[in-house]
């Protein structure tokens, strides 16, 4: 019996995203991991004929996979939000030469990092941190996995960091 994929996703599709909801993500993350389940699951196909139970069953635990890698990469992200008070304050302060003079070295320093990196892995990092672009949109326009897209763009954080001393 050969999995028919529409009805596996008007089935199950909501209830998943539901689950990857209860697990703490936000609706639109829920919403991509679920598309990423199915895509996973159709690239990969079944291994041999299965019941409907344990398709159910593997998508789920495919979804949750996905759920724990999102989560792993999310704490990966190196970004301190401010408070609303605080960036008020950062806004209302001008800068003094010292730090204008700190701020275009570290940018250059960036730049340079950037420049050094191999094209693909420079444009997944900027359609990501400049252009906001969601990682597994950045995989599909680069030709590689969500998984090797994000890879790439934690590496290139990474070295920055490392070259800059943490900003």
């Amino acid at each position: 019996m050969a999995w028919d994929f529409q009805s596996l996703f008007r089935r199950h599709a909501p209830g998943i995203a539901r689950s990857l909801r209860r697990r703490g993500l936000d609706a639109e993350a829920a919403a991509d991991l679920t598309q990423d389940t199915f895509a996973r699951v159709i690239a990969r196909g079944p291994a041999q004929d299965v019941s409907d139970y344990l398709s159910r069953a593997y998508l789920y635990r495919v979804a949750r996979n996905l759920g724990i890698n999102h989560a792993k990469r999310q704490a990966l992200v190196l970004s301190l939000p401010l408070e609303q008070s605080e960036a008020q304050r950062a806004l209302a302060r001008e800068p003094d030469a010292e730090t204008i003079l700190a701020s275009r070295e570290q940018l250059r320093l960036v730049a340079a990092v950037l420049a050094e990196l191999p094209e693909r892995q420079r444009c997944a990092f900027l359609l990501h941190r400049v252009e906001n672009w969601p990682i597994a949109r950045i995989a599909e326009e680069i030709g590689l996995s969500p998984t090797r897209t994000w890879e790439l763009v934690r590496d290139t954080y990474r070295r920055i960091v490392l070259r800059t001393g943490g900003l």
